[in-house]
């Protein structure tokens, strides 16, 4: 999820927490709870500190360690910390309680969507996703201003009671009809190595990315229908020059962010441009969300670039960038 519902949620949770009689009947830990969820629904994205030594380093350990099973905890003692010395009187379980709950929605709700979470660390470094919200859902932001809306007339943990057990029974729906198309796609392209789903804004509506071992087929889905829009072959030329692009630093560590990038050589007059381009993320046949690496015909200067572009004229501003920076 982005920033703006990670603290709509944190809001919310602090609303729901006025079920919690022990916390309904003391002014200082509601105020603290409402600070704590509200920081705890943010605090795994804390890791927005790795920008600071670039890009790439940002690309590679976003959603990791810090939304891993060990952070969790560690987040909410970390936060209930903090926040208790300014609130005295306050129960220190109940606290601790609400901002857990935080952290772990955060966690839960990232792995939701398409980018996923290596929420298994320190077991496994695998990146999980389960494909069925896209990172911004209107829904459970619309249930949760819904909720707002009504704290003047009724009761605040009763309000926030019935706005997360819609928000878990839309949650199930789409679980639900993301996994019976998925499934219902298997049965149509049976030599599929694997189908992707990635869920629109709009429910029961996807882009899809099918990968057979011949080539990728990207298309839409809604209602019952699909539409192949496009499709390119896996064949790869100049392999050693892919093998090379993969261990540039940069480069590297796009590709530990994703399991979804695949590479395309182009070659110009003065060197080779390698685009490493994440397949999960499409506008028709732009992926805007990519590491790009620009070899010297002479293999000898190279020089590259990571990061998500927006349109096509600033991928044409890279693209020069690039080519004169190497003489």
């Amino acid at each position: 999820m982005d920033t703006f519902s990670h603290i709509i949620m944190g809001f919310g949770l602090g609303a729901l927490a006025q079920i919690d009689p022990v916390v309904s009947n003391n002014s200082a830990l509601s105020a603290a709870v409402l600070i704590g969820t509200v920081v705890g629904s943010n605090a795994p994205d804390f890791d927005f500190i790795y920008r600071l030594k670039g890009k790439s380093s940002y690309y590679q350990n976003h959603r990791g360690l810090s939304h891993s099973l060990p952070a969790m905890p560690i987040w909410s003692i970390l936060i209930t910390a903090a926040i208790l010395p300014f609130f005295h009187g306050s129960s220190i379980s109940h606290l601790f309680f609400w901002i857990f709950l935080a952290v772990i929605l955060h966690v839960l709700f990232d792995l939701f969507n398409v980018n996923g979470t290596q929420a298994l660390r320190p077991f496994s470094i695998k990146w999980m996703s389960l494909d069925f919200l896209p990172l911004v859902d209107p829904y459970i932001i619309m249930l949760h201003f819904l909720g707002f809306s009504l704290l003047p007339f009724f009761d605040t943990g009763r309000v926030f009671s019935f706005v997360y057990l819609g928000i878990v029974f839309y949650l199930f729906i789409r679980m639900l009809s993301t996994q019976y198309t998925k499934w219902k796609l298997s049965q149509h392209f049976q030599n599929a190595v694997q189908i992707k789903m990635i869920p629109k804004t709009s429910a029961f509506h996807w882009n899809i990315m099918i990968e057979t071992y011949q080539d990728f087929l990207f298309g839409s889905y809604s209602q019952g229908e699909l539409w192949i829009e496009h499709t390119f072959s896996k064949k790869i030329d100049y392999p050693d020059l892919v093998l090379n692009s993969s261990m540039d630093t940069q480069v590297n560590s796009f590709l530990r962010s994703t399991h979804f990038a695949y590479p395309f050589v182009q070659k110009r007059k003065n060197g080779y441009f390698i685009y490493w381009k994440d397949l999960r993320f499409r506008s028709r046949k732009f992926f805007p969300k990519l590491a790009i690496m620009f070899i010297s015909l002479d293999y000898k200067n190279q020089v590259s670039y990571t990061g998500k572009l927006t349109s096509i004229k600033q991928y044409k501003k890279v693209i020069k960038r690039l080519e004169t920076s190497i003489k």
